[in-house]
């Protein structure tokens, strides 16, 4: 019997995601570029939604959002973004992260 195992846990530590979004949200309603866009990222469990006027201001608001996470030490790895998708007449992002592998992978 082994006394030891090769486990691999890959968890998003929440906190740290949570700062990152607070950051982003707070970085969004200051900036200039962003004044008049519409821009706004929004929270809910472990997704995140960014919308926005223009396509353009919708990629820079998750690049934004990936500078963030990036400070605060979050994988990028963990972050699936989907393309912009033009829903009425707001651009969205919908953002998931993923923790673990799935068992196909592994």
């Amino acid at each position: 019997m082994a006394d030891s195992s090769f486990d691999i846990i890959s968890k998003i530590d929440q906190m740290e995601l949570d700062n990152a979004f607070n950051q982003c949200d707070r970085e969004l309603a200051t900036r200039f570029d962003f004044k008049n866009t519409g821009t706004k990222v929004e929270k809910t469990g472990i997704k995140v939604v960014i919308e926005s006027d223009t396509e353009e201001r919708a990629k820079a608001a998750l690049d934004v959002f990936k500078d963030k996470l990036v400070k605060r030490t979050v994988s990028l790895k963990h972050l699936e973004a989907s393309d912009p998708k033009l829903s009425g007449k707001t651009y969205i992002i919908s953002c998931e992260f993923k923790e673990g592998i799935s068992t196909e992978n592994a």
